[in-house]
């Protein structure tokens, strides 16, 4: 859900879209975190930290947590990844989840190695704020 300004310094912190249509569409709001992902942890956690929805920013205590969490083991493919696709979003009112696979390129993988991943990802729309991530869990795991 984020993006920069084509003449902006890179190292500039990335901003929330101004497009209204994006605060309807929970696509949108997970293609723009995924671009923010890409550049990397810092970039990724501002703007996992602006798509969580209140109670789901608790675990995480502020962006420095959402940055710590991308970090570990189960958030890390995220980061840099080489490709990412998403399912079709299962909408019911003003709830959605949707599954996302991510590949990780080589050099950002804990390992070293690709690693493929799997998450459910879940949102929630108010009418403050539009669409916003209620969940990011590892699905293809037996122990997450």
């Amino acid at each position: 859900m984020g993006e920069r300004d084509a003449d902006a310094d890179p190292s500039a912190p990335l901003r929330l879209p101004d497009d209204p249509t994006a605060a309807d569409d929970p696509g949108a709001l997970l293609a723009g975190l995924l671009a923010a992902l890409r550049w990397g942890r810092d970039d990724g956690a501002a703007a996992l930290w602006a798509s969580l929805t209140p109670r789901a920013r608790g675990p995480l205590g502020d962006v420095a947590g959402a940055r710590r969490a991308l970090g570990n083991e189960l958030l890390a493919p995220l980061v840099a990844h080489a490709a990412a696709e998403v399912d079709p979003w299962d909408v019911h009112g003003d709830v959605a989840r949707t599954h996302l696979r991510v590949v990780a390129d080589p050099v950002h993988a804990p390992s070293g190695q690709a690693v493929s991943a799997l998450y459910l990802v879940s949102a929630r729309r108010d009418a403050e704020t539009g669409w916003r991530l209620t969940g990011l869990r590892r699905d293809d795991l037996p122990w997450t």
